[in-house]
């Protein structure tokens, strides 16, 4: 038994003095990164206590976070027990909300949701998000868009909540319709008497006085020609009565043409817009029949 123990050390003394390999000294293989470290009794105890406040706060990702720590082996069993119970128990009431965003009626993926500034997705995957329970104010953000804030108050127990943006895409300003042409301010309008209708006026009255004092030669010559020769007068005796009475007879003949012609003058006269810059007041005459007389009015 000896030699044989013998033989076996001198063998392996011989492999190594003979073959360089033996001689080298193997290189250490550098240790794997340790893992957690399991909590210690102490830390186990003290999440165990956090997890429960948590939990009566609302805070049921921390609470989370906190039980599934306290639930390792590595803790004492009646704390890993109670961690595990209340873990399951804490899971069935943390709710969880949905995002999803449509861009005139198509799903958008890329989204920036935040709350209180801080980001909480930045795709949007279908995914359900857990969240504390409460009042959550959440801001989404979609370049090109206004920012869209949504206000849900998520209860104990409210899976999947679907939480919904919809961003529309403006339609073009439409172009202003043209203003409506100005219409200029009604003016007072005047009809003026031209000054054809006074100088036909004038001529009117002229002839008439003149047939009236033609008229009435006539009628003073006639008297006196039948008071001298009547009834044996020559035609030389009557002529001259007989040319004042033509005369008279034309002259009442262009008073009549001249009264129509003033009469249409001034009933064709135009109208025109009153000049209240002017200073000059307008000069009008109005001239009517009224019974057995003539009224004439105007304004100056």
């Amino acid at each position: 038994m000896g030699s044989l123990r013998f033989l076996a050390v001198a063998g392996v003394a011989w492999c190594c003095f003979s073959a360089p390999v033996c001689a080298q000294v193997p290189t250490p293989v550098p240790a794997a990164p340790a893992a957690h470290a399991p909590p210690t009794r102490q830390e186990c105890v003290a999440l165990h206590e956090q997890a429960q406040d948590d939990k009566l706060a609302g805070k049921l990702l921390k609470a989370q976070s906190a039980l599934r720590e306290c639930s390792a082996t590595a803790c004492p069993s009646l704390v890993s027990r109670d961690c595990v119970s209340w873990l399951a128990d804490v899971e069935q009431q943390m709710p969880s909300v949905i995002f999803r965003a449509v861009k005139d009626g198509e799903d958008v993926v890329a989204l920036k949701v935040s709350e209180d500034a801080q980001s909480l997705t930045e795709t949007i995957t279908g995914t359900p998000l857990e969240l504390d329970p409460g009042p959550h104010h959440f801001v989404a953000e979609l370049p090109g868009f206004p920012a869209q804030a949504a206000t849900y108050v998520l209860q104990a127990g409210d899976k999947g909540r679907v939480v919904r943006f919809d961003f529309v895409t403006p339609p073009p300003p439409t172009p202003k319709p043209a203003p409506p042409p100005a219409v200029p301010p009604s003016r007072e309008l005047w009809r003026p008497i031209p000054q054809a209708t006074y100088a036909l006026g004038g001529v009117t009255l002229a002839a008439a006085l003149t047939g009236a004092v033609l008229g009435g030669l006539a009628l003073s010559e006639r008297a006196e020609v039948d008071g001298d020769c009547a009834p044996l007068c020559t035609p030389s005796d009557v002529r001259a009565v007989k040319n004042l009475a033509l005369a008279a007879d034309i002259s009442f003949a262009i008073a009549l043409v001249g009264a129509g012609a003033t009469i249409y003058s001034y009933v064709a006269r135009p109208s025109v817009p009153v000049d209240r810059s002017s200073s000059a007041a307008p000069l009008e005459l109005r001239v009517a029949l009224a019974g057995s007389g003539i009224v004439a009015g105007g304004r100056f």
